[in-house]
């Protein structure tokens, strides 16, 4: 039987004035080749034909909407050092960016005032020193980057300290070398535009920069004009407020968390991983005979074991060694976990019995796990303070100091305390939507500001 070939069906002209406008379109959207070209008008044609069914996808007749590949972001802050709480800001704030606004990890520029690998820290592994990610800005197709000062408290902070506080005379040497401005966590945003003729940033173009909920305002002139130059500001202690970014840590992290806290229980009770502890860390200016007797009295009336754990080892943070002094001075049952991963300090606190510290996170991931926790605070009117008095449970509003350890605790001890955690627990899940509320507005500002409209006609 004789079957008659079809003609080969062939794609429509394309009008010469489409050709010239798309044209136009793809040199914004970087297609370069007129292979691409074509492709792409086809693919238009297909889309703005599948939209006329949806009225309320069509802006007009002759307007189609399209996005261009997103600007590149900035975050900028501390998570060049082990602290944990710095590198939980940088964790949280790029989970959301590619769960909920559709980055991609490469679209995501981690800087600090120094290059560094993270990864033996649980952190990220290409962070970029501040002037290696100013320059990518300004010549980057997909600059000018927008910017997001992650967090913590960076207000206050000088630009030499803060690379002193990296210990190592090479890293310190480096962040002198490549600095671009004297706060070392907040630069104005208009540092990241492109040069024009006279050698000025061109503020004929824009980017959009983020304060997420940091603390220590108004800190520094340098840090307040950055903050001045920003499109949405945020502070975790004076309003506008917004919780401070790890209060999101469980929501975003908790299976996570769970395995690394399988690992630590095994590493620190070998066969006997149901073992009961309570966590405890501090710095170094305590009395380490007083604080071993208090500590000992404790682990006598509640039948933990005691666990050092460091929330930070950079310079004047935490001491392993002055943690094994204490326990050397114990009679009690006491460890010294010496991990410095942000997820297994997180695992360690998230496993306890109950928390004592002198750090602010420390204090944060215990109200986030429902921990019956004392917080040895440096004084009235501090951040500890503050975030246990926005953001705390009213019955848990306290600042401890170590003599008052046993008694703070007593309240929440025992089959029946007389300060539960289902309190914390209210007030936990309100931080997250307070957050998250937070969130949903900057995270607007950012897709908003990444979206074009062509005239195609």
């Amino acid at each position: 039987m004789f079957v008659p070939k079809r003609k080969a069906e062939r794609k429509p002209m394309i009008p010469i004035k489409t050709i010239i406008v798309a044209a136009t379109v793809l040199t914004v959207l970087h297609v370069t080749t007129l292979g691409n070209a074509m492709e792409y008008y086809f693919r238009l044609s297909a889309i703005a034909t599948e939209a006329k069914s949806d009225a309320s996808e069509i802006v007009s007749a002759s307007v189609t909407q399209v996005s261009r590949p997103k600007r590149y972001v900035i975050l900028l802050g501390p998570h060049e050092r082990f602290n944990f709480g710095d590198l939980l800001f940088e964790k949280v704030v790029s989970k959301l960016l590619m769960t909920k606004l559709g980055y991609e990890d490469h679209e995501i520029i981690r800087a600090a005032p120094v290059p560094r690998n993270m990864t033996v820290h649980g952190g990220y592994e290409k962070i970029v020193s501040m002037k290696q990610a100013q320059n990518m800005s300004r010549t980057s197709p997909y600059g000018p980057f927008d910017i997001i000062y992650t967090g913590g408290q960076v207000m206050p902070c000088k630009y030499k300290p803060a690379v002193n506080m990296l210990g190592d005379p090479e890293l310190t040497a480096i962040g002198l070398a490549d600095k671009i401005y004297e706060c070392p966590y907040m630069v104005p945003k208009e540092l990241l535009l492109p040069l024009n003729d006279e050698g000025e940033p061109d503020t004929t173009m824009k980017n959009i920069a983020i304060t997420n909920s940091v603390g220590g305002f108004p800190g520094r002139p340098e840090c307040k004009k950055a903050v001045d130059t920003a499109d949405y500001n945020v502070y975790r202690d004076i309003a506008p407020l917004a919780p401070d970014s790890a209060v999101m840590v469980k929501e975003l992290y908790g299976d996570l968390v769970s395995s690394k806290l399988e690992e630590v229980r095994k590493s620190l009770f070998p066969g006997d991983e149901d073992k009961k502890y309570i966590a405890v860390q501090f710095k170094k200016s305590f009395n380490v005979h007083y604080l071993s007797n208090i500590l000992d009295n404790v682990a006598r009336k509640t039948g933990c074991t005691i666990v050092f754990f460091a929330a930070g080892t950079a310079p004047g943070h935490d001491s392993f060694d002055l943690y094994k002094n204490v326990t050397e001075q114990m009679k009690e049952p006491a460890l010294v976990y010496e991990g410095e991963d942000v997820w297994k300090t997180v695992a360690v606190i998230s496993g306890a019995e109950a928390v004592f510290s002198s750090s602010l996170h420390v204090r944060i991931m215990a109200f986030i796990y429902l921990k019956p926790r004392v917080t040895w605070c440096p004084g009235p009117g501090g951040k500890h303070d503050n975030f246990i008095n926005l953001w705390d449970a009213p019955n848990m509003r306290v600042c401890g100091e170590v003599n008052t350890t046993w008694p703070i605790l007593a309240r929440n001890w025992g089959e029946t305390p007389a300060v539960s955690q289902e309190e914390t627990e209210i007030y936990y899940k309100k931080t997250v939507s307070d957050y998250m509320a937070s969130f949903e507005k900057w995270g607007k500002l950012l897709d908003d500001s990444n979206k074009i409209r062509e005239q195609i006609k």
